[in-house]
């Protein structure tokens, strides 16, 4: 039994998100995908695919903090205990939607996807749409893996990746197969197969945003290679995936006066998801630390489109490319440059670097007031390029693997947050960064906990 019920405590949510779907089959028999109109249908499902991003990482970040009252308004415990670092009682239990509950029912369906592909043959009338559906699943599975990665493992480090934990790997729908941690050398291979399979199947851009194509995948292979301080790779990764296309919108042309000012599907989006909004980071109740919101320029127009006043001089967050209040943590071009100006400087191709950052900037500083950044005036463009890397991918679902992997190589940023007149801190490279997994799953599938 124990070996069994990791993922079978998320079953129930998984079938109830897609319940509509099966029950309009008219034989009981057939609630298993049977064809390849089955199985995009279960790729299409907003429940299942787009709004199982995570949010303990953002929640976990340094880019906010609550008053005393926001913080005692909360109604769940978990964001409380995720918001101060708490080393345990992080997550409801498993048969309630949380991230890893979500983030596991987004493989399973892809293992769902793969299973069933493999009884369909493929012949040259289905050959695009068959590999598509293949792409697509091979996409999802390793982004969810990646998401589960940052997490509840350590940052990688390829010392002791080899010893470190991993994620659980699932390669099956079949619930009898046992559970058990891989290391993180293994786990972060199993994602960049998957995405490079995903690479090699899908179409060169996809025909909707909600739906990964080729130029996505290559831009979340810099995402994972970024992460790993892998940066020629990353560097690579996020080149071929410009040379596609580099389209960036200038934030001249968005109408601040809207309470939410950007639009869905914007030219920029490579691949879009997004996630409900915790009421820990609701834009009303999270505050933007004033370091961060200080460092945006007068003429930089994200300081108006990405945070609201709210009028006592603190300010909430507002700029979600969901276009609602829900976080998009998708995948956009801006973030493509950032990683890949990121890598020109840390090889030493400064002005390279300062060309793409320049190129993003001046699409965010009011027409004609941007100053461009050149080798003259600029001491340190690494840090300048990492300083507005944090500025331009606020609340995108970012800060946390970036905090992990830049803290690995010496950065030093200590956290600390404050409730009650008492100080909570977390140090650079605490084994908190590898968060709890939820109790009862580590109960029912006999798995070994996160170091606390």
């Amino acid at each position: 039994m124990k070996n069994i019920c990791l993922i079978a405590a998320i079953v129930i949510v998984l079938f109830g998100g897609c319940k509509k779907f099966l029950d309009e089959k008219s034989d009981r028999k057939l609630a298993v995908p049977q064809n390849l109109d089955d199985l995009q249908a279960l790729l299409n499902s907003e429940n299942l695919i787009s709004l199982v991003d995570p949010s303990a990482g953002e929640i976990s970040s340094d880019d906010f903090y609550l008053t005393d009252d926001d913080y005692n308004g909360l109604s769940q415990d978990r964001e409380r205990r995720l918001y101060l670092w708490q080393k345990d009682h992080l997550f409801a239990n498993a048969s309630s939607p949380n991230d890893w509950q979500k983030l596991y029912s987004l493989v399973y369906t892809a293992n769902t996807v793969i299973e069933g592909i493999g009884k369909i043959e493929k012949n040259g009338q289905n050959e695009m749409r068959y590999n598509s559906i293949l792409g697509q699943a091979y996409f999802h599975r390793g982004r969810a893996y990646f998401s589960i990665l940052l997490l509840w493992s350590k940052a990688y480090n390829p010392v002791t990746a080899r010893d470190d934990l991993g994620m659980v790997i699932r390669e099956s729908t079949d619930f009898n197969l046992p559970s058990k941690r891989s290391d993180v050398q293994a786990s972060y291979d199993y994602v960049l197969s998957d995405l490079k399979r995903a690479a090699a199947l899908l179409p060169l851009v996809s025909p909707s945003p909600v739906r990964p194509g080729r130029q996505a995948t290559l831009a979340m292979l810099s995402r994972v290679f970024l992460s790993m301080r892998i940066y020629s790779q990353a560097y690579l990764y996020a080149d071929s995936c410009l040379k596609i296309s580099a389209s960036l919108f200038d934030y001249n042309t968005v109408n601040a006066a809207k309470t939410i000012p950007f639009t869905r599907f914007n030219s920029e989006v490579l691949f879009d998801c997004y996630n409900s909004t915790p009421a820990a980071l609701a834009n009303t109740r999270a505050k933007i630390v004033p370091e961060l919101y200080g460092s945006y320029l007068d003429n930089d127009l994200r300081k108006t489109l990405f945070f609201r006043s709210n009028s006592n001089g603190t300010y909430g967050w507002r700029g979600s490319y969901t276009g609602s209040t829900g976080l998009f943590p998708g995948i956009a071009v801006d973030e493509v440059i950032l990683n890949r100006a990121e890598c020109l400087a840390r090889s030493g191709n400064f002005q390279e670097a300062l060309d793409d950052l320049n190129a993003l900037l001046i699409k965010r500083y009011r027409t004609n007031s941007f100053r461009p950044h050149t080798l003259a005036n600029t001491m340190d463009v690494k840090k300048l390029v990492l300083d507005e890397r944090r500025k331009e991918l606020t609340m995108r679902n970012i800060r946390w693997l970036d905090l992990k992997r830049l803290n690995l190589e010496g950065a030093n940023i200590n956290l600390k947050r404050s409730v009650g007149g008492i100080d909570y801190i977390m140090n650079a490279n605490d084994p908190r960064y590898a968060l709890e997994i939820p109790e009862d799953v580590v109960s029912l599938s006999n798995i070994e906990q996160n170091q606390r």
